[in-house]
This record gives C-alpha cells, structure tokens and sequence, in this order.
C-alpha cells in the first residue's frame, strides 16, 4: 500500500523527468502545467509590463549610455561571469547558494520541476519580446560589443534570462525560504551579467525580471505547482543532509548556520 502511495505521489514528476530528458518539448503539448488558464494568464503577466522608453527619450540615452561606459570599464573577470549566466540552467542558482554538487542528477525532481517551469516561463517572455520588439544594443550600430560566444536569439525586451532569474527566484524562495535573500542576489547577477554582456539594456533587465517574479508567483497559486515546491523542498534538505559539503557550502554562503533541519543526519553510534 505504501509502494502504491508513494508511486502516485511520484507520478507527475516521473512525468517531469522524462520531459526534461527530450530534445524538443514544448508545454502546450502537455495537459500538465503550472500556470493554469493559458493564454489568457500569458496576456495577463505581460499587459503590466510597461513599453521599453524609445531609443531618443532620457531614459533610452541613459540605456546605451550605461552599456558603453560598462563595456569601456569592463573586465575579463566580468566577462567571465557574463558567459556563465549566458549558459544559464535551471540549476544554476541552486549551485550559487548550495555549491557544485547540486547537480540534476543529484536532484532530479528539482531539476524537472524547474525546468517545466521554465519552458511556460519563455512562452510568456516570448509574447512581451513579440509586442515590443526592441532592437538588441549590439545591433544599432552605436559601438556596443556582446561579449557571449553565441550570439542571442529574438528581440531584447524584455530580457528572456532576466525572467528566468524571476521565476526561478521566486520558486527556490518558496522551497527554501530561509536563502531567499540569497536567490534574489543570484537573479540580480542574471540581471547584471546581460548588460556587462552588452546583449541587454538594463531597463531590458528590470522589466525581466519583474515578468519573471510575476510569473513565479502565479504559478504558485497553483495546487500543482505547490506540490512540486513540497517535493523540491523535501528533495534539497534530503540532499543537504546526505552531503555535508554542500551544507557547509550553504552555511558559508548565508554566513548563517543551518538550521537544524537542514543539518547533515549524524551518524548514530552504539555504546559498547
């Protein structure tokens, strides 16, 4: 009877997990979805979203301003860190608080989980980039240099990994909410790293990332999407106590202890 119990629980994310495992996939082809009410919730997220300033008003200088003085006082550190946020994956901001070894393999109901939410999380990016249609910096030929390998695809506003650093902030945050201060900084290095990259102007980054939060926390209105957070939370503090170095990694990032929960289990020993 537990087997069976269990095996239900399990479902969805068995579900998750071999869909996160398939070269192209796309949410629509699913019933299964954390944002409930698709299309009408998509044109909902993306109507607040204010029109990017046009290229001649202040705030549209101060844009290409502000990407050409970064690019003057860049460095190779930052360019560093430019193309590691290009490459962003759904367990990226994991590995920013919790170290290396929170991998998809290690955590695969995290890594399904997230990654389904991110596949809705770009139909409804893609929607904002299709009714603004902004030029990229790097494309109107006022002196701004991508400094990413692969050049991006679509339109610039709003930012499409801006967004995803909201969604993903917002549903870490509600797993663990005791690093949330710490996803939200993982998200403003998302935000920060596209404008060092010269791919995104940083009012591009905002409107991203506010979309994104928005996003996240629709979805967690959601029964679906809060059983998942359950699984996901369950998940990471059984990983955290399975491996003491990624716990101590965690503590040395929040520059707090863990709390006893997310403690690594002690190994019990017998009086002879």
């Amino acid at each position: 009877m537990k087997t069976q119990i269990l095996a239900r629980r399990l479902r969805p994310f068995a579900l998750l997990a071999a869909l996160a495992l398939a070269p192209v996939f796309s949410p629509a082809a699913t019933e299964f979805r954390y944002l409930a009410d698709a299309p009408a919730s998509i044109e909902a997220l993306v109507a607040p979203i204010p029109p990017p300033p046009p290229d001649d008003s202040y705030a549209g200088r101060a844009d290409i301003e502000t990407l050409l003085q970064v690019q003057k006082d860049r460095t190779p550190a930052q360019i560093k860190r430019a193309a590691i946020v290009a490459s962003l994956r759904a367990v990226w901001m994991g590995q920013r608080v919790f170290g290396p070894s929170f991998t998809k393999e290690n955590l695969p109901l995290t890594y399904a989980f997230l990654h389904h939410a991110n596949l809705e999380r770009h139909e409804v990016a893609a929607s904002a980039k299709e009714r603004w249609n902004r030029v990229r910096p790097f494309d109107r030929g006022l002196g701004v240099e991508m400094t990413v390998p692969r050049r991006p695809s679509g339109t610039s506003y709003p930012s499409g990994h801006s967004a995803s650093g909201g969604c993903y902030a917002a549903l870490y945050s509600a797993a663990m909410p005791e690093y949330t201060a710490l996803f939200d900084e993982a998200m403003r290095e998302i935000m920060w790293c596209r404008v060092i990259a010269g791919v995104h102007y940083p009012t591009d980054t905002q409107a991203g990332a506010d979309l994104g939060l928005a996003i996240g926390r629709e979805m967690l209105k959601n029964p679906a999407t809060q059983a998942a957070v359950r699984e996901m939370r369950a998940e990471i503090i059984a990983f955290l106590q399975k491996n003491p170095d990624a716990a101590a990694f965690a503590e040395k990032t929040a520059g707090t202890r863990l709390a006893k929960e997310l403690k690594p289990k002690e190994a019990k020993t017998t009086k002879p």
